[in-house]
């Protein structure tokens, strides 16, 4: 039998049956609890039925990627969110997530939620950072609006948010999956951070072969080791620039005849993500003294 590892809580795991679309809660073979083969929610696995009617895994199918923190598998595209306003969006935060995604082969979105916090010409503000970049939605977490066009955006995939605490994540799953799907936080009124409130990784099926994984503290992504050279491959509005640059190895920072920088320059690049890409290039250049 074939199935997909939902859940997995203190050595028990949760399989969802491909065919039948019923769970079934067991554990797996001593083999996948050490080293190596340690198993994954959203991992696609075979197992059998014990008498009880308990699952036993026996084996895992080749994963398409692997995220240690949070501990899945096999996603197909993260929904960069923040908020608004309240809190404050931290875009380099959101940038550096983005930077992750591109460099595991992830999609991207943008989910800009608390769009009722800030006038009209804010939210535009936002939204025009990436619109030529990614997809972007705004939702309304008290009402719902927004979230049926993220919903057909992730149809046939597997998805998860990612963002600061208290932006909603949670509120936005439980929209997709059905209230009560995940528990909803609010802000600390001391320190204008949302609170954590999802404490262990589950997948909820949608429809079909929709999938929203419901992750906690998804705040940064373990990328592929960056590097100076390589950061720059992870920001899609540059890659229109390649080539027209003086120097073949730019990396677009105090070369002469930057054709990234004139673009800067000209309005075609956002000031912001150049400045989180200045930011990223100096960490990673921290990192690696």
């Amino acid at each position: 039998m074939k199935g997909r590892v939902v859940k997995g809580i203190g050595g028990f795991y949760f399989v969802r049956d491909d065919e039948t679309g019923q769970v079934h809660m067991g554990k797996a073979l001593g083999k996948f609890k050490r080293g190596k083969n340690i198993l994954y929610v959203g991992d696609h696995v075979e197992y059998h039925l014990s008498d009880t009617g308990d699952s036993v895994i026996t084996g895992v199918e080749k994963r398409i990627n692997i995220l240690s923190r949070p501990p899945v598998s096999n996603l197909d595209t993260l929904i960069v969110t923040f908020a608004a306003a309240e809190p404050e969006p931290s875009l380099i935060t959101a940038d550096k997530l983005c930077v992750g995604a591109e460099a595991l082969g992830l999609e991207v979105i943008i989910a800009i939620t608390k769009r009722d916090k800030v006038t009209a010409g804010r939210l535009q503000e936002l939204v025009d950072i990436y619109k030529d970049i990614y997809p972007v939605f705004t939702v309304d977490g008290m009402t719902g609006e927004g979230v049926d066009e993220i919903l057909e955006a992730i149809r046939g995939k597997s998805a998860a948010f990612a963002g600061q605490s208290g932006v909603g994540k949670s509120t936005m799953v439980n929209h997709l999956a059905g209230n009560g799907a995940a528990e909803t936080g609010s802000i600390s009124e001391k320190t204008g951070r949302g609170k954590h409130t999802t404490r262990h990784v589950e997948i909820f099926c949608l429809e079909g072969d929709t999938f929203l994984y419901d992750t906690p503290g998804f705040t940064s992504l373990d990328a592929p080791e960056l590097n100076k050279k390589n950061v720059r491959d992870f920001f899609p509005e540059f890659r229109r620039y390649d080539g027209m640059c003086r120097y073949l190895d730019c990396v677009h920072r105090n070369e002469p005849e930057c054709a990234v920088k004139e673009g800067l320059e000209r309005g075609e690049i956002s000031q912001s993500r150049y400045g989180s890409y200045l930011q990223i290039m100096k960490e990673v250049s921290e990192w690696r003294r």
